[in-house]
């Protein structure tokens, strides 16, 4: 009886056993120092392909510790790793079919990137060969995310900086998107006590001041200084061109204010502030043909959002040149948008400058 159990028993396995793929044993879809996947090689073709690469930031600097993810051809992630201390990332015994890898710079100034890989053998016979893809990465800076108060697009400024000074750099920056603004301020210092020449320091230290400047005229001040130093490191950069110009006008250094004023603007034309406060400055310098082109293009670009200082700027500048119906209508726009306060002080403007207009004609 006990041999017939045995026999039964044996002959259940063996049945078993004749429904079990020949290739039984899973496969790892490994990667050097990830996590992995268990995959059967019955489900995919092939399985001894492999992509590696290096991850590099700016200036062609590899990046280590970045998480680099392998994914499907539909983005579901099967693997992950991190780069090595060169920036170097692997992955191993992978099936053929088409993947995509993704860096995730975390905690970095970095962008995210992707990239489509093809992992088709070329050999005839199934399940023969293999396909080894370099994929390299040059991953770019986030510059949104790091932006001073003063930002606009621009080329980004390349420059070699000791690594000491870059850490507090960024340490700085993401103290004040923390809203920790004396430590922020702190970092900033220090990595140009390290590297007085930092282009990125002395802008975003500069522009903060400058945004602070209402508060204390020692912003401005201390602005004009930073911002100065920054221009010579860098001419073709907006938010110090018009920062320093910016501070300069509230100093009282209108001249020159106007020369950096009108750098901001050919560097980055599309601001409608630029024009604005170049128009202002102009104004202000007497200069009122120049300063009603600038407030006029900063009026076009604003389109009609923000534009209230606008309007506001060229009543002023059609009154000084008794254009004095004009100014009454720009006075009228300005009161569509203003709150009550302001709206009785408007219309008194609006009566005097009708009331001079008409004396103007009788004349």
């Amino acid at each position: 009886m006990k041999r017939g159990k045995r026999l039964l028993l044996g002959l259940a396995v063996a049945a078993a056993a004749a429904h079990i793929p020949s290739e039984v044993s899973p496969t790892t879809l490994a990667s050097s120092g990830g996590a992995f996947t268990p995959i059967s090689l019955t489900a995919q073709q092939g399985g001894r392909n492999s992509i590696s690469g290096n991850v590099f930031g700016e200036s062609g600097r590899p990046l280590s510790d970045v998480y680099v993810e392998l994914l499907d051809d539909v983005g579901n992630t099967i693997s992950r790793t991190r780069a090595s201390g060169g920036g170097r990332y692997s992955f191993y015994n992978i099936p053929n079919g088409q993947f995509k890898i993704r860096v995730l710079p975390y905690g970095t100034d970095y962008i995210e990137q992707t990239r489509a890989v093809s992992l088709i053998p070329v050999s005839a016979v199934p399940g023969s060969g293999s396909v080894s893809e370099q994929v390299d990465f040059y991953l770019r800076i986030n510059v949104k995310a790091i932006a001073g108060p003063l930002y606009a697009p621009g080329t980004v400024f390349v420059q070699e900086v000791p690594e000491a000074a870059k850490k507090l750099y960024n340490k700085g920056v993401a103290e004040l998107n923390d809203k920790k603004e004396s430590e922020g301020f702190n970092s900033l210092r220090q990595s140009l006590e390290i590297f007085p020449t930092y282009f990125d320091a002395l802008d975003r230290l500069g522009t903060e001041y400058v945004v602070r400047g209402n508060k204390d005229r020692c912003y401005f001040e201390a602005a004009l200084v930073l911002l100065s130093k920054a221009v010579e490191v860098n001419r073709s950069s907006y938010s110090s061109s018009f920062g320093l110009g910016f501070s300069q006008y509230h100093l009282g250094l209108v001249d020159q204010s106007i020369t950096n004023l009108q750098r901001a603007v050919l560097n980055y034309s599309k601001s409608p502030n630029g024009h604005l406060w170049l128009g202002i400055a102009l104004k202000r310098a007497g200069k009122l043909e120049q300063a009603e082109k600038s407030l006029k293009r900063a009026n076009e670009l604003s389109k009609g959002k923000g534009a209230n200082d606008v309007r506001w700027h060229l009543a002023q500048l059609y009154s000084e040149q008794k254009r004095y119906a004009e100014a009454v209508s720009q006075l009228e726009l300005l009161l569509k948008q203003s709150d009550a306060r302001d709206a009785e002080k408007i219309k008194q403007l609006i009566a005097q400058l009708r009331d001079k207009a008409a004396k103007s004609v009788k004349s």
